[in-house]
């Protein structure tokens, strides 16, 4: 097997991945994406100091919103947002849930 380096490839798939999990979100849970999106603006409101996906992801779980069936759900809501200039990637963190093992992933800030 070859392995193909592509970062465009690669950004492309992971932009296409999330749409997959957001329509699918969509079809499972009715308006999924836009309570997402109203949760995670709110959110960003609350957290200036800067927060990650993961974060408002467990907040909404606690407040009883439905998780989408793919978890790369949100991260279409988080790039609509940065698109939207609602929200901005201040940098990286280590990923605090226990399944992520630490990987690095996106600080985001409201703008």
């Amino acid at each position: 097997m070859t392995v193909v380096m592509n970062p465009d490839l690669a950004q492309q798939g992971a932009e296409t991945g999330a749409l997959v999990a957001a329509s699918h979100a969509d079809r499972q849970v009715d308006d999924w994406s836009v309570v997402a999106l109203l949760l995670f603006k709110y959110y960003a409101r609350m957290h200036p100091e800067g927060f990650m996906t993961e974060d408002v992801r467990a907040w909404a779980d606690k407040i009883g919103v439905e998780p989408p069936p793919d978890n790369r759900a949100w991260g279409w809501v988080a790039k609509k947002l940065a698109s939207e200039g609602e929200i901005y990637a201040a940098g990286y963190d280590k990923q605090k849930s226990a399944n992520c093992h630490a990987s690095p992933k996106t600080v985001w800030k409201r703008k």
